[in-house]
């Protein structure tokens, strides 16, 4: 019975030195465990950019975007080392000069750009500059390159696939070009076009009626229209007409030509300017035109017409002209022959002149006057003749009685 309670008891002590084993491991364990300090961050301040090295021409301006980002709200101030004299470094967000920047306590950043001017002339090689954020909650640093190209790689060009356009005086014609900017540097180009005196030349981005310039990223490409209103009297021939783009020390230059075949335009009228005629019923009258080249090219096969009332008839000596000269003009004679039963009075005879060339004909309206034969009038004097003497008879024979 002793020897029972005995084991019992060394059982028990057994167990409880092993709670009191457990018990001590965890509280080491516990002890052990790492514990967040108040007010800490759990990541610092950073300073980035998208594109750390960034080639532009001598004259340039390399823009690098930056982004700052901090675990809290808090004001960062920024500062850049390591430009050599002349050069000139802006820090800019939201479109202003900037020399700090606050924080949103996120992974977003504010707006943050640095802008760095390279003097004109500059050797081409690499220059290292540095940007230094500091902050309550620490400090960062970025290091950015700037490559000095090459100038004799880079250039502008402004070509187009159709040199050459052909038409009349009136013709606008509209020339497609493209500006490309093989530099490493955005342009902000202008345009220029020169023509002939008298003729309008007009250049802009296309797309854009009222741009008179345009902004073209480094190794990027942009349409360009150029739009030609030849002088009106421009006589046929071959005219040159150069567009320019130009940016700073950069220019390209496009050499177009306009071939004019000539402006299609005629008069009609009469050498005297009169256009009136009188014709006697039962006859015909003779009345001559004058058909004038007013264009800058030969007409050819102009065509003469005539509508005149019912009943009349009107015919040409010459009904279609073969060709009249640039400057010259050609005499036609019109026939007019009025319908028989024709009264006296004022009669609109129109007549038309047109060539193949010209779209629309030019028309001359006539007032043509009918008189009375003078026959009849001897015949009215004959017949009052003969009535006096067949009075003068009646009278004289029996006047005796």
């Amino acid at each position: 019975m002793r020897r029972s309670r005995g084991i019992s008891r060394f059982m028990s002590a057994i167990t409880l030195a092993v709670v009191a084993v457990s018990s001590l491991g965890g509280a080491a364990a516990i002890a052990q465990s790492p514990t967040a300090v108040p007010g800490v961050p759990p990541t610092a301040l950073t300073l980035s950019t998208t594109y750390p090295s960034i080639t532009v021409d001598p004259g340039g301006t390399a823009k690098f975007p930056l982004q700052v980002t901090s675990p809290v709200v808090e004001r960062v101030d920024l500062t850049v080392t390591g430009a050599p004299d002349g050069w000139t470094t802006t820090l800019k967000g939201g479109g202003l000069i900037v020399g700090s920047v606050t924080t949103t306590g996120t992974s977003e950043s504010p707006a943050l750009e640095l802008d760095v001017k390279v003097p004109a002339g500059t050797a081409p090689s690499t220059q290292q500059l540095r940007v230094l954020a500091s902050a309550p909650s620490g400090r960062a640093e970025l290091t950015v390159d700037v490559v000095i190209a090459d100038t004799s790689g880079g250039a502008v060009s402004l070509t187009t696939d159709v040199l050459g356009q052909r038409g009349s005086s009136t013709t606008t014609f509209t020339f497609n070009l493209k500006l490309a900017n093989d530099t490493a540097q955005e342009l902000t180009f202008g345009f220029e076009g020169v023509g002939p005196e008298g003729w309008t030349v007009t250049v802009q981005p296309a797309g854009q009626a009222q741009a008179a310039s345009v902004v073209v990223g480094a190794g990027d490409t942009e349409n360009v229209t150029a739009t030609v209103k030849p002088a009106l009297d421009a006589s046929a021939g071959d005219y040159p007409i150069q567009v320019t783009a130009s940016a700073g020390d950069y220019s390209a230059d496009a050499q177009l030509v306009v071939q004019i075949t000539g402006s299609y335009s005629l008069r009609l009228t009469t050498a005297d300017q009169r256009l009136s005629t009188n014709v006697t019923a039962g006859g015909s009258t003779v009345f001559p035109v004058l058909v004038v080249n007013m264009g800058s090219a030969d007409l050819a096969n102009v065509a003469l017409s005539a509508t005149p009332p019912t009943g009349w008839t009107v015919t040409f000596d010459t009904p279609t002209i073969a060709a009249i000269p640039v400057g010259g003009d050609a005499t036609a004679n019109v026939t007019i022959t009025p319908a028989n039963e024709a009264i006296a009075g004022d009669y609109i005879v129109s007549l038309s002149a047109k060539a193949d060339q010209v779209t629309a004909p030019s028309t001359i309206a006539v007032r043509t006057t009918v008189e009375t034969s003078s026959v009849w009038g001897f015949v009215g004097i004959g017949l009052i003749v003969l009535v006096l003497i067949g009075l003068f008879l009646v009278f004289r024979r029996y006047g005796r009685r």
